[in-house]
């Protein structure tokens, strides 16, 4: 096969006593194209054949997937339109999982898609994988630039077999993530699109998280100017339990720049008993899932139209965070949440919890919006013969802190249908149940247009914000206020009240 030189990288050359300097270095191109004569047909064994510092230039064409990457190279298409990678599971592997992964990797005009990881009990990645590296430590450092990854799923096709770390009561379970992405090294994408990626497999996976992106708590990713958009997770009886993030989950540094993340889903669709006091069954985080420990900054972002829908046909179910739950520190510049939508059902007769909180964010770290938007969210908790609970149609804040800045939050809904209930803070829950007590600083901003709905046997307060400690909610009774400071903001046009505890 042909190796075209195409760059030179020349080393400064100086005397040293009598002798030279060493040899410059060579970087050389690598043709992948099934037409042309003298190139690869296949992009593996081009990689195989490449160089530290290489460049495979990849032509147009549709290429088979399951490739691994160990050396630092360039992989170019021509674009994502035209040269497609297809297939294996996931379709592309940088570095070695627990294995010496200092690489360089850049990937760029290329779409990745096909892709299915099926590993039996914990199955991550199904577009791209970047594993740890040995002892825990990050993976691969790479670029994915102006090119697409699209229809790749992580979905175990089991269970694990023998003993399997499924916590209590359970049995059986497996895991899914990454359904486009599975990142635990350093990852920049520009000008990208992550986009119809699925996390879980029906009936098998009863957690799964990262429709679009997972990024570790040992990863960093870097969104700037790309979309995540109509990614899913997903999961059903019987195993399933538990969902977060249908766009992006990130348990290490996010920061998201002049992008969007739109139209994900994250869904459960449940028939398990409840098992009090565990959380049994929760879908969550229908834009972005950040856990305690991670660190996360939006600018100049969207994050719209997210879709959380929890049920449960055995038991109590809870659905929350239509747009970001936060747990982790987050600060939001000149952005928006907004047009995402939170659902939880039980079945008629039932006489279920059903439970929707934040149809916006859910904030349970340190978090600050300045110059943001958190307008249109929606919630809403059904439990025709049993309890509904609702709190926070644009933001609920559980215990954490949280700071609004020049912000706006209007146009939120929160909606409960029960026998019995409460239902709180169509615009901001400031609520602790069992935990620390929650900080509210509100500066030169706005709460207007939010309201509240709930059927005749539920409690409704803090059309505009709700900050009161609840002491019990049958029957409905609240304690004093906590700390809020509410500085030269306006709180009106809210309903069914403005304040409750201002």
């Amino acid at each position: 096969m042909r190796r075209v030189l195409s760059t030179v990288v020349v080393a400064a050359i100086g005397l040293a006593g009598a002798g030279l300097a060493a040899r410059p270095a060579l970087a050389d191109t690598l043709c992948v194209d099934g037409k042309k004569p003298g190139c690869f047909a296949q992009i593996q064994p081009a990689l195989d054949a490449a160089s530290d510092g290489d460049t495979i230039a990849v032509g147009p064409g549709t290429y088979a997937g399951g490739i691994s990457i160990l050396k630092s190279v360039d992989l170019v298409g021509v674009a994502a339109g035209a040269t497609i990678i297809r297939g294996g599971g996931p379709v592309i592997t940088i570095g070695e999982f627990e294995g010496d992964n200092d690489l360089h990797v850049a990937i760029s005009r290329l779409a990745i898609t096909g892709g299915l990881n099926d590993v039996e009990g914990f199955a991550e990645g199904g577009g791209v994988w970047i594993p740890h590296g040995t002892g825990q430590t990050p993976g691969a450092t790479v670029t994915i630039a102006s090119s697409v990854i699209a229809g790749n799923r992580a979905a175990p096709k089991a269970t694990f077999s023998g003993p399997a770390p499924c916590g209590v009561p359970f049995d059986q379970c497996a895991f899914a993530g990454g359904g486009g992405i599975g990142n635990a090294g350093t990852l920049t994408l520009t000008d990208t699109r992550v986009t119809d990626n699925e996390a879980g497999s029906p009936g098998i996976t009863s957690y799964a998280f990262g429709g679009g992106i997972s990024n570790s708590g040992l990863g960093t990713l870097t969104v700037l100017r790309s979309v995540v958009a109509g990614n899913r997770v997903a999961v059903s009886a019987p195993n399933g339990r538990n969902t977060d993030a249908g766009g992006i989950s990130s348990g290490g540094v996010l920061t998201i720049e002049d992008s969007v993340v739109s139209g994900n889903t994250s869904s459960v669709a449940a028939s398990v008993p409840s098992f009090f006091p565990f959380d049994v069954v929760e879908a969550n985080a229908g834009g972005l899932y950040l856990p305690g420990g991670s660190s996360t900054t939006i600018r100049r972002s969207r994050i719209s139209g997210n879709t959380v829908v929890g049920s449960d046909t055995a038991g109590d179910v809870e659905a929350e965070a239509g747009g970001i739950d936060s747990d982790g520190s987050l600060l939001m510049v000149d952005s928006s949440v907004d047009h995402n939508t939170v659902t939880a059902s039980v079945p008629a007769g039932s006489g279920f919890i059903a439970e929707a909180d934040a149809g916006g964010l859910q904030i349970q770290g340190v978090t600050t919006l300045r110059s943001s938007r958190v307008t249109d969210n929606t919630l809403s908790a059904t439990s025709a013969t049993g309890t509904a609970f609702g709190s926070g149609g644009g933001i609920f804040n559980l215990g954490a802190s949280l700071t609004l800045e020049r912000t706006v939050v209007a146009a939120n809904s929160a909606a409960a249908t029960g026998l019995g209930g409460v239902n709180l803070g169509g615009g901001i829950g400031n609520i602790q149940f069992f935990g620390p007590v929650p900080e509210l600083t509100v500066t030169d901003s706005i709460v207007t247009g939010n309201r509240l709905a709930a059927s005749p046997g539920v409690a409704s307060q803090g059309g505009g914000i709700f900050n009161l400690e609840i002491t019990s909610t049958d029957p409905f009774v609240t304690g004093n206020p906590f700390p809020a400071t509410i500085t030269r903001t306006v709180v009106e046009g809210n309903k069914p009240d403005q304040c409750a505890g201002c």
